[in-house]
């Protein structure tokens, strides 16, 4: 009938509105995984800048040193294994290494590496001490990334939490059906106690809207 076939044709819309939503929620979680990760080895990698500096390397070879400790912490098919090479063979082809930082920098689209190509540059035009401000921005960073590991583990913790206590209320009518049936009747065996329940179920399962 005409009605089925609307029916289905709204349905199936649905499902494809749903997947395409879905699918892109997914991609976008997955790319900012990726880009927290990057974030975390770029640490790694400015650490490694920062040993290859304190033992007398320069600017340059120090970014050519931390691409063999990186092959050994990350493998040599890692993102920012890749990307250092990448770094060090363009260093060797005599290439701006500013250019060179700023390149990598666009294409991570990771917030610590833009920022630390933006300092590295400035203290390069304006003949700083690299050595120094290379040492204190990679401190910078570290610390930053170490900050937010740690506001995001207690996010994450607060959430499982809140959603656990969003159960509670379920789980404790399910619980007392089969402990307590006739108490429980008298909350749902009429119009105004089923209403009277839902509204206080809905209030402990909605967290409240703050201004």
């Amino acid at each position: 009938t005409d009605f089925c076939k609307r029916w289905r044709t709204s349905t199936n819309s649905y499902i494809i509105s749903w997947l395409y939503l879905y699918i892109r929620e997914n991609s976008k979680n997955n790319k900012r995984k990726e880009r927290q990760q990057l974030a975390l080895q770029f640490k790694d990698a400015m650490t490694a800048v920062s040993f290859a500096l304190n033992a007398g390397y320069s600017v340059e070879n120090s970014f050519k040193e931390a691409l063999e400790e990186l092959k050994m912490l990350y493998g040599r098919n890692a993102v920012i294994v890749k990307s250092f090479s990448e770094i060090a063979t363009r260093i060797h082809n005599n290439e701006n290494i500013e250019n060179v930082l700023k390149d990598f920098a666009r294409k991570s689209d990771v917030e610590e590496i833009q920022y630390f190509s933006e300092i590295f540059g400035y203290a390069k035009r304006s003949g700083g001490d690299m050595i120094t401000i290379i040492k204190d921005t990679t401190s910078l960073i570290r610390e930053k990334i170490e900050l937010d590991s740690e506001i995001k583990t207690i996010i994450s913790g607060k959430k499982q939490e809140q959603g656990i206590m969003s159960i509670m209320p379920f789980a404790m009518v399910g619980y007392l059906r089969f402990t307590s049936y006739d108490f429980i009747a008298m909350l749902y065996g009429n119009i105004a106690g089923r209403i009277f329940t839902s509204t206080k179920s809905s209030a402990l399962f909605c967290p409240a809207i703050r201004p």
